[in-house]
């Protein structure tokens, strides 16, 4: 998150290509990144644990701003994903990819948009404001889809962020969303995300809504409409918080059929805190989320991490995390016990 400046060797002739032209020259270029590995113990139901070693999230970026004058600014960025433990690249590609305007009235992205663009995310933006995660949302210890369901990795986007008002401000994303067994993809289905948020003093408070719209009927796990509600306060060395919301899956749909055996409505709930002294931080998560395909079956989740900062940019990272994924079945429970390390740059 630093201007790379002097660079190494390798990255000069690109530089020089990119210093070479005026309108570059204006621009404030940075090149960031994180690198985010553990080593992980599984053990699912009965069976025998594994050992391996996990990529949580791994990323490498650029973005820039360009000042236009009279307030405006010109904004873009792409951030690609990588495997650490492999090398491998992620698919897609790039996690995000956008060009953005920013100015009194606030700003405006257009692209494939995550939390990390200068509109951010409705409802993940919320998440990462409100609680804490267990090391990474990342690998073992992912909540924001799996239990939350606060999408906010999407493509074909149109994302706007309004100034704040006395603490308070507007998300909202618009996008055309297809599936890749939909033939016109670009128009297979159109999504609205809203987020209102408020943070002042040791306040942070959000109420989010999302909806789905597909002709034809909804696929899995698109909703016809979702809520969240989430608050947190900050006493210092222990900031509690809670969120909780409610996903709508359309009784049409033919992937998400309301059935004797399954819910068209999904409760969620999570809470916990995060308590830090000095360099020591350890977050504890309580969480549950109705099973859509069981009428009875609920997901109970509990995870504790430990997190130690050698500095500002390097974090050390142990924790245990236990998934109950469907009470209503039999030996389907995973425990995770890892460790591992974060280096940002």
């Amino acid at each position: 998150m630093r201007s790379i400046f002097p660079v190494a060797p390798a990255a000069s002739g690109l530089l020089l290509f990119i210093s070479a032209g005026a309108p570059a020259m204006a621009q404030d270029l940075q090149v960031y990144g994180q690198v985010r590995l553990t080593v992980n113990n599984t053990k699912t139901g009965n069976a025998g644990s594994v050992m391996e070693e996990r990529d949580n999230a791994s990323r490498l970026g650029f973005r820039g701003k360009e000042d236009l004058g009279d307030g405006m600014a010109a904004l873009f960025g792409l951030e690609m994903g990588l495997e650490a433990d492999s090398g491998a690249a992620t698919t897609p590609a790039f996690r995000n990819s956008y060009v953005a305007l920013r100015g009194g009235l606030g700003t405006l992205a257009l692209g494939r948009l995550d939390s990390a663009n200068p509109t951010g995310s409705p409802l993940y933006s919320q998440v990462t404001r409100i609680t804490s995660f267990a090391a990474n949302d990342a690998g073992a210890t992912a909540i924001g889809t799996s239990i939350l369901n606060a999408r906010n990795r999407t493509s074909n986007a149109l994302g706007y962020q309004s100034p704040s008002w006395s603490g308070v401000n507007l998300r909202a994303r618009y996008y055309l969303r297809g599936d890749t067994k939909t033939p016109d993809q670009e128009n297979g289905a159109k999504s609205l995300d809203l987020g209102l948020n408020y943070a002042d003093g040791p306040w942070t408070a959000g109420i989010g809504y999302g909806t789905d719209r597909r002709p034809g009927g909804l696929l899995a796990n698109e909703f016809s409409s979702k809520w969240q509600l989430g608050l947190r306060y900050d006493f210092g060395a222990v900031e509690p918080y809670v969120l909780l919301g409610r996903d709508r899956y359309a009784a049409s749909s033919a992937t998400a059929t309301a059935t004797a055996t399954a819910r068209a409505d999904v409760d969620y709930w999570l809470v916990g805190s995060r308590f830090s002294t000095g360099p020591h931080a350890l977050v504890v998560n309580l969480m549950q989320r109705d099973v859509q395909a069981s009428q009875r079956g609920l997901r109970k989740r509990q995870q504790m991490a430990y997190t130690y900062a050698l500095s500002k940019r390097t974090e050390l990272q142990a924790f245990i995390d236990r998934d109950g994924i469907d009470s209503s079945r039999s030996n389907v429970a995973v425990r995770v016990v890892g460790a591992g390390m974060r280096h940002d740059f």
